[in-house]
Parts: structure tokens; sequence; C-alpha cells
């Protein structure tokens, strides 16, 4: 009996997705390790405050708790405030969105065998410990890279075809995206504005579509800013730079003392040899949150009534603090590229190895490599995908940029997904390219056999 190659391929994909799902949800016994972070009982808090409430969306800080944007306290109420539910349903979300990434991707490739090697080689990506691992801690990072990668698959389908349906799609991820954590804003707020000139001049989607959704990403900007005013959510990440990398350079603690900042000798003194990165430097820098009412309130009510925004006039004066010229380039590589957290989830294990033996692939010249690449396949080919995959780069240039300066405490924890991203684009070329020359090699043996 014949098997057509549509009927065997629709077989082999299908089987891959549940095998992948399998792997994925077929979990032993889950360890809780959530227990050593006080952000599940913010999540949980929060996730108890009903729907229509402004507690859920814009609780104010109280004692023994920390406001959090509402994504991960709706899944938490989702999941019935059980943490090992909450595993559960972080595990399911993450198989939904993985899938619906594949299937957007593999819209834009066209040979029969390519496809099948893109589905397998991004699903054995996804297996990556370093992605996978945060799904047995209910935290944000889990939901915020699964959200990431649904909103990547709802904006190359909206590119593909630009219906209402696609479009709402869009408009969902983005939402749900956004409030998983408050450094998301500026990056969805930038690719929007990046979406006028695709739609402009090459011809993608509707240029009055895309200029509701940059009003739209506009207002969710501003909304986010006005919840983390409420919540006070900027507090501790702005005192962790401060102490944690302002404090080490005499002028810039200068500038701020300038600048009305309270207490800027005793900063300096308690705190410029601390090194955040260090388990101990962190130990010390959030032992120093329970001094917020004593022997650090004078700053801590500075930051609170000014330091967001003299902060955010220090980046904007300091563009060599800004783009990180005041750390070595060694420590900044290590911070950047960060991976495999088993100081936060177990080591892999079983099927999850495979994978970590495998990844990551690239280094960060290869990543310039290929971008370049990318360029020349998009100047070559005017393809949807490879612009995606261009902006997609420099979005995450961006957010690493932003995610540095924004927490000096943790901030390896805060970019894992920059390495995560970036070989994600990189695999993703390579199989673009394969599928490329394939219909080039085809397109040259047809034109033979016609001659």
């Amino acid at each position: 009996m014949k098997i057509s190659a549509n009927k065997l391929y629709t077989f082999l994909s299908v089987f891959g997705f549940i095998y992948f799902c399998y792997v994925i949800l077929i979990t032993p016994q889950i360890e809780p390790r959530w227990n050593l972070f006080p952000d599940v009982n913010d999540y949980k808090s929060q996730a108890r405050a009903d729907l229509t409430s402004s507690d859920f969306y814009a609780p104010k800080p109280r004692l023994w708790f920390s406001p959090r944007p509402f994504t991960v306290p709706l899944f938490f109420k989702i999941a019935d405030y059980d943490s090992y539910k909450m595993v559960m349903l972080q595990k399911f979300t993450y198989c939904i969105c993985v899938i619906s990434l594949l299937m957007a991707i593999l819209n834009f490739i066209t040979h029969f065998w390519v496809k099948l090697i893109a589905q397998y080689n991004l699903l054995l990506f996804f297996t990556w410990w370093n992605i996978v691992g945060w799904s047995d801690l209910p935290l944000s990072e889990s939901l915020s890279i699964s959200l990431m990668f649904f909103w990547f698959s709802s904006i190359l389908l909206y590119y593909k075809r630009q219906t209402i349906l696609n479009l709402l799609l869009l408009l969902v991820a983005t939402l749900l995206l956004s409030f998983t954590r408050d450094t998301w804003p500026y990056i969805i707020l930038l690719f929007f504005l990046l979406n006028i000139f695709i739609s402009k001049f090459l011809k993608i989607g509707s240029i009055k579509k895309s200029l509701g959704l940059l009003v739209f990403s506009v207002c969710l900007f501003f909304t986010q800013s006005y919840t983390s005013n409420i919540g006070e959510r900027y507090k501790l990440a702005l005192f962790n730079s401060i102490v944690g990398r302002v404090s080490k350079n005499d002028d810039y603690i200068n500038w701020f003392k300038n600048e009305g900042m309270p207490q800027a000798d005793r900063v300096k003194s308690y705190f410029k040899k601390v090194v955040p990165s260090t388990l101990n430097g962190r130990v010390y820098m959030c032992a120093r949150y329970a001094d917020s009412t004593s022997t650090y309130k004078e700053i801590f009510t500075w930051i609170k009534k000014d330091g967001k925004k003299t902060y955010q006039k220090f980046l904007l004066t300091h563009p060599y603090y800004f783009f990180l010229q005041d750390l070595s380039g060694e420590e900044v590589e290590q911070n950047l590229f960060a991976y495999n957290f088993n100081e936060y989830y177990v080591e892999s294990e079983g099927f999850f190895v495979n994978a970590d033996n495998v990844f990551p692939i690239f280094n960060p010249w290869i990543y310039l490599l290929i971008f370049s690449l990318l360029l020349f396949l998009f100047f070559k080919t005017r393809e949807t995908m490879y612009i995606f995959l261009i902006v997609t780069f420099l979005l995450f240039v961006v957010n690493a940029l932003i995610t540095y300066n924004a927490d000096s405490l943790e901030v390896k924890r805060h970019l894992y997904i920059t390495r995560i991203v970036l070989e994600f684009i990189s695999l993703t070329t390579l199989l673009l390219l394969t599928d490329y020359i394939s219909n080039l090699v085809a397109k040259k043996r047809s034109n033979t056999l016609n001659l």
C-alpha cells in the first residue's frame, strides 16, 4: 500500500507534537522549591482578589505583600491557588504556545523534508531544560517565555493573513505577555513602532491596523506604568540598581547625591564592595529590604517619591552606564548569555538531557553572522519571516539593555531569555536557509529538464 507524501508528513508531524507534549507533561514528582521564593505568596495573595476589583489589577503594597503584574495571578486563579496545579497549567500552556509557534513557522517553509527537519529540530530545542526547567516553579519566568512564543506566533499569523481573528489573537497575546513582567511594555511598544515601517515600506498589513496596534501598545505602556506606580513595583528594583551598581562608582553616587538622594554616603560605604552576582551579595542586599522602614527609610522614601524619574534622567545622561561600558566585557557576556540555572530548579534528567547536550550551539560572534545572513536573505527574497527574525533580534538587544539596567540584583535570572531567543533565531535562520537552497536546487533542476 502506497502512502502519499502528504499523509506521511501529517503522520510524522502529529506524532512529533504528541511526543513533545508527552515529554513535557509526563514528569516525575515535582520538588516544591517554590517554598524558597516569597514571590509565590505574592502571586497567590493577589490571585484571591476578585476579577472585577482594582486589587487584582493594581493592588497597593502592604506588609508581607509586594504587588505583581496581573497575568501570573490570573493563571494562579485558574489553578485554584494551588502551586502543583499551577505547575501543570504552566506546562500545558507551554505545549500550546510552542505548537502554535511551530505551526506558524512551518507556514513559511515550502519544501516537504525541510518542514519535517525544521519541526523536529525545533521541538528538540524546545525541550532544552534552560526553558522547560522554569515550568517546575510557579513564578513569572515560565509564563513569560511561553506567552512570548505565543506572541511570536500571533505576529506571524497576523503577517500571513490580516484577518479580524488573527488581529484579536495578537491583541490578546500582547496583553497577557505585557503583564507578566514590567519590562515587556517597552519591547512591545518598540515592536509596534517598527511595525509601522514594516507596513508602509514592505506592504505587510494595513497601515491603519498598524497604527491602531501602535495606539494599543501606547495605551498598554501607560496603563502598566500606572499600575506599577500604584503597586510601587519599581521600588526594590531601583534600590538594587543604586546599591548594587551605582554605588561602585564615586562619580555616579555624587551625581545622585547632587540630585537630592539621601544617605548617599551610607550607600557608598556599605555597598561599594558588595557583589550582587554572588550568593552572599544577593543575600546581603535582600536583607536590607527589611531595613526599608528603619536604617534605609530615607532612601526608600526618596525612591518612592523622586527615585524613578531621577534614575531615568541618569540613564539618559550617562550612556556609558546605559550601554554597560562601566562593566568588564567578561562580566557582561556571562550575564547576557547565562543559561541553565540549576540553583533555581533541579538538573535535567531523562529525555531532557538530550537537548542539554546540544544547546547552546552558537556563540556571540555566530549570532552576528546569523544576523548578517538574515539581512542578505531578506534583501534577496523580501520574505516576511526574515524581517520578523531581524526585528526580533533587534528587540532583544534592546531588551537586554533595558533589563540589565532595570535591576542589578539578579541580572542572570532576568536575562536567561536572551540566549534562548538568539539560539531560536539562529536555528530557525539555518532551517529557512536550507529551505531556500532546496528551492533553488529544485528550480535549477526544473529549468534544466525544460531545456
